[in-house]
């Protein structure tokens, strides 16, 4: 029977797994200055994050440095959401994305900029 539960949980897994292949990745390029990365770090994690996931319209955020060359200066973060369909990512920047963005311009200025890509998987 313990075989039979592994091999259920394990197929419910990959399933899940291949749902996410189909899910749309949107992703925010953060730029910011070496003396402010850690208190941006903190206001994704305390506060944007926790905004744009309580408003249901993306998911499963994961948050990476991006790696520099030498002659670059400042720090590079990449946050990814997941969502469902495109028009997640329209129904919130039409709902609460521009004020969870005004809010973070109001606290960093011009010391943080972003920009969005929104991506598609391509099965290989």
């Amino acid at each position: 029977m313990k075989g039979k539960v592994l091999i259920a949980v394990f197929h419910n897994f990959a399933l899940s797994l291949k749902g996410i292949h189909r899910m749309i990745l949107y992703n925010i390029t953060w730029v910011t200055e070496a003396a402010v990365e850690e208190t941006l770090i903190d206001y994704l994690r305390s506060t944007f994050i926790p905004s744009v996931i309580a408003d249901g319209s993306m998911h499963s955020p994961v948050l990476h440095r991006i790696e520099k060359g030498a002659q670059e200066e400042g720090v590079s973060l990449a946050l990814h959401f997941f969502a469902d369909q495109s028009t997640d990512i329209d129904e919130y920047w039409c709902g609460l994305g521009a004020k969870h963005i005004a809010t973070l311009i109001g606290k960093f200025g011009n010391r943080v900029m972003g920009f969005a890509t929104t991506m598609r998987r391509i099965e290989l």
